[in-house]
């Protein structure tokens, strides 16, 4: 019979392909309207020709991307991919999917319950079909995708994700550059996390009469969502840098600061930084605030995956801090760590 691994693996492989088929109907539909094919289009409105086959030949991209990607899962030798090529474009991948996730749903039904007007069939510019087929297509390839995502790390850097909080190491001695990088990231995402959850709270603070007017429940959600993910991300990645939580396994507060802070800058910060200023001033400063947060976090991130995959290799497992008593212990008595997951 197959260990717990193998089944793991198995499981993982077939998550992935379940996402590859969820990704084909928007990536047809984008394609389409790339090439000129007005499918389920009414009225480009506004908007150009030119640029409305630029913004979907970007997202094509980014779609493509994440199906790429969860090819790469299917494979036996994904776990040999550099980090980096899957872990930037997952993490953007999971603030963009776990916003859209919650907030849809959740938004949706406010609107059922409340008797709100409906912006799926209110659309002027699309046919009402086309949400169903590009949001619902989007969050069934988010629950497949980041479920095999989610196996994928525990194959790969499972003993890491177990290492409690106060074993972590600082083999460079980056860790005071670390944490100066992220008082500035902490400051950035608790402002923009407490401006967000009073707007989808219900405060109007900072709004115009235009983005007042285009408010909906599904709008709202997502301000909440958002907040409350830039919030529990600062908290997480508080934790993790700074050492508290110790009893803590790393996977706990790493979660929070991957999500949290994916959310904040994938759902909000690039995506909007460029148009916000003409709906609201005060949104551009809370985008902007998203995307300087996330980048300094992006580099927090370098350093400490650098640093501690580095720690893990064929003969020896992740090496703790001098500081803990394991590592006294293992000095004292002069034996090795376990072996550990392989980089």
């Amino acid at each position: 019979m197959p260990d717990h691994s193998e089944r793991r693996a198995r499981r993982r492989r077939l998550l992935a392909r379940f996402a590859v088929v969820a990704c084909l109907p928007y990536l047809t539909l984008k394609l389409l309207w790339v090439v000129g094919a007005d499918v389920g289009v009414r009225d480009l409105g506004s908007l150009s020709r030119g640029q409305w086959i630029a913004a979907n030949a970007v997202t094509f991209g980014m779609d493509a991307i994440a199906a790429l990607i969860a090819h790469v899962l299917t494979r036996p030798g994904g776990r040999h991919v550099r980090a980096w090529l899957i872990l930037f474009p997952m993490w953007v991948a999971t603030g963009m999917l776990v916003s859209l996730m919650i907030a849809l749903p959740v938004g949706q039904g406010v609107i059922a319950a409340t008797g709100a007007e409906n912006p799926a069939l209110s659309d002027d510019m699309l046919s009402p079909w086309v949400f169903g087929v590009v949001y619902g297509g989007l969050c069934a390839e988010g629950l497949v995708l980041l479920a095999a995502f989610t196996l994928y790390v525990d194959e790969r850097w499972g003993g890491l994700l177990r290492t409690r909080v106060r074993d972590l190491a600082d083999p460079a001695g980056t860790q005071g550059m670390q944490r100066v990088l992220t008082g500035l990231a902490l400051g950035f995402l608790v402002c923009s996390g407490a401006l967000r959850l009073l707007w989808g709270l219900g405060s109007d603070a900072g709004m115009n009469a235009e983005w007042i007017a285009r408010r909906n429940a599904i709008g709202r959600t997502r301000d909440l969502v958002h907040g409350l993910g830039a919030l529990a991300g600062a908290a997480g990645l508080y934790a993790l840098v700074f050492r508290r939580w110790g009893r803590a396994r790393v996977g706990v507060p790493l979660a929070m600061a991957w999500t949290g802070v994916g959310v904040a800058f994938a759902a909000g910060g690039w995506m909007d930084v460029g148009r916000s200023p003409a709906t609201s001033a005060l949104l551009g400063v809370s985008d902007t605030a998203d995307l300087i947060a996330g980048l300094l976090t992006l580099c927090v991130g370098c350093f400490a995956l650098t640093e501690l995959t580095e720690l893990t290799s064929g003969k020896g497992g992740l090496v703790p801090s001098p500081a803990t008593p394991d590592a006294r212990r293992l000095a004292a008595t002069g034996s090795h760590p376990a072996p550990g997951p392989h980089r």
